[in-house]
């Protein structure tokens, strides 16, 4: 047979196997009309998993090879790629621009060129200009240089993805110095610039938040851990405005009405709730804790909000305006 027929094969089996069946050579040759022998076949399925392709083999009860491919990977047939979805894979790549600079950037630039090869003319012809890669841009103030971190954030994620246990040497910046501790890292968090992992502390019984830049040294154990802890992303969240936790209290502001464009239709908290008063001004209510980052973005709306409520709050805003008054007073 020529290469031509035997490419159909090849994707015509990567179809059938894409259904989740478990099938045999002589199941394979009935799908083909018996037009192809089954040694044929057999070298086919050996030529497709000699190419990477994660296919499963089992014996039946009537000794007969049953092939499958793994769950995972049933939508391994590539699908032809739309305009949309070709830009947006794009877009994706600006999104991900925390990690310039770091290994990491090699392995999302290697993802953007494989899904470059399979771009369907009519796409590539419309797509081929510079717009696809101009279409978005994700700006963001303070973001750190995470070159110096490249090998820290690939162990990482593989102890993440793994499960692996890892010993740390952290930096305590309340303390001014190092510390050093197992770890069981759980997930990686991107905020304000900057990247963050949460990770399960075994002798405190509890989850952590670590700056990935503080991180003096990072060691994977050769051992995996147990899943005895799982993790609630909304417990742990809740009452969080920022990364860091503090006891939860109502926190009532009133923005300007001048600004209210600035607030409305924005997620501050999954708990808030909006409502207008009879001037117009805007009251948003949350459930949070009064942590130094509420307090920085309080104070970064100026003249335009007040605090009303709790005074335990206002309170601490006005000790802070005082302070600030201070450093410019000769």
């Amino acid at each position: 047979m020529s290469d031509h027929s035997q490419i159909q094969r090849l994707i015509r089996i990567l179809q059938i196997l894409s259904s989740g069946r478990k099938i045999t050579t002589k199941e394979l040759r009935h799908r083909f009309n018996t037009a192809v022998s089954l040694r044929t076949l057999q070298r086919d399925l050996l030529a497709l998993s000699e190419a990477g392709i994660p296919l499963i083999t089992e014996k039946t009860k009537a000794n007969e090879n049953a092939w499958s491919l793994m769950s995972r990977f049933r939508s391994f047939v590539p699908l032809p790629l739309e305009t949309n979805e070709y830009l947006a894979a794009h877009i994706l790549k600006a999104n991900l621009k925390i990690f310039q600079k770091t290994p990491f950037e090699k392995e999302i630039l290697s993802l953007i060129k494989k899904i470059d090869q399979i771009v369907p003319e009519s796409v590539f012809l419309e797509t081929e200009s510079d717009s696809a890669k101009n279409l978005f841009e994700n700006y963001s103030a303070g973001l750190f240089d995470y070159s110096p971190h490249g090998e820290t954030i690939n162990n990482l994620i593989s102890a993440i993805v793994h499960r692996t246990k890892c010993r740390v040497t952290y930096y305590n910046p309340d303390e001014q110095k190092d510390k050093t501790f197992q770890i069981e890292p759980e997930k990686m968090v991107h905020y304000n610039g900057g990247l963050y992992v949460i990770v399960y502390v075994r002798h405190y019984k509890s989850f952590i938040m670590l700056a990935i830049q503080r991180i003096r040294k990072l060691e994977l154990l050769d051992k995996s851990f147990p899943k005895d802890h799982p993790f609630n992303e909304n417990e742990y969240w809740e009452g969080k405005f920022g990364l860091f936790p503090g006891k939860q209290v109502e926190v009532k502001l009133q923005f300007n009405k001048s600004i209210r464009h600035h607030i409305e239709g924005r997620t501050w908290h999954s708990s808030q709730t909006v409502e207008s008063d009879k001037k117009g001004n805007l009251i948003l209510k949350m459930k949070v804790g009064i942590t130094p980052e509420l307090i920085s973005w309080i104070l970064g709306w100026r003249k335009y909000v007040k605090v009303l409520e709790p005074q335990e709050l206002v309170d601490r805003i006005k000790r802070n305006v005082e302070e600030i008054k201070q450093l410019y007073i000769d």
